[in-house]
């Protein structure tokens, strides 16, 4: 019968569940699970493999080499950088992509601002949300051989369908 079920979850692209089926049914077992408590863990690690998944490929589509994270900037660095840090760290909420709020950083050369476009794109990757982190110079090069070799329009909704697109 396991087999069976096995089999069902390959058509119903269930890969957590059938790699998870026998070890929760043995613990269920045990435990005395009751049938739902165990279908619904089953769900749960399905889920939650999902989720993972998702991150992984936000991660690997978003064109960022690192991850950096807002616990490696020094606030202290710089009286700018101290300033700003509630608008920095309040930036990392990731609520101005929802408001569909546009940002730029500014500022004198060395003060972190691509460090902390990074972790922003980073965050937003870990989110589940679909980013894209390139430099200026390469999405106006691309745009211009995309325009070459007429394929502009497809270059162009590339970057529009991203829901962060970070130019450094």
């Amino acid at each position: 019968m396991v087999e069976k079920i096995i089999e069902q979850c390959k058509q119903l692209r269930l890969k957590a569940v059938i790699l998870n089926l026998e070890q929760v049914l043995e613990y269920a077992s045990t435990q005395n699970w009751p049938c739902l408590k165990t279908i619904e863990h089953l769900f749960d690690l399905e889920l939650e493999q999902r989720r993972q998944n998702r991150i992984l490929l936000m991660f690997k589509r978003s064109n960022l080499l690192e991850k950096p994270t807002v616990d490696q900037f020094d606030f202290d660095h710089h009286s700018s950088r101290k300033k700003q840090k509630t608008k920095i760290l309040n930036l990392l909420t990731l609520e101005f992509i929802r408001q569909k709020m546009d940002i730029i950083l500014i500022g004198n050369p060395g003060v972190g601002k691509s460090y902390l476009a990074k972790c922003i794109a980073y965050a937003a990757t870990q989110a589940g949300i679909k980013t894209l982190f390139t430099s200026t110079m390469d999405m106006l090069n691309h745009l211009i051989a995309a325009e070459a070799d007429h394929s502009l329009l497809k270059k162009l909704h590339h970057y529009q369908s991203q829901d962060l697109l970070v130019c450094d």
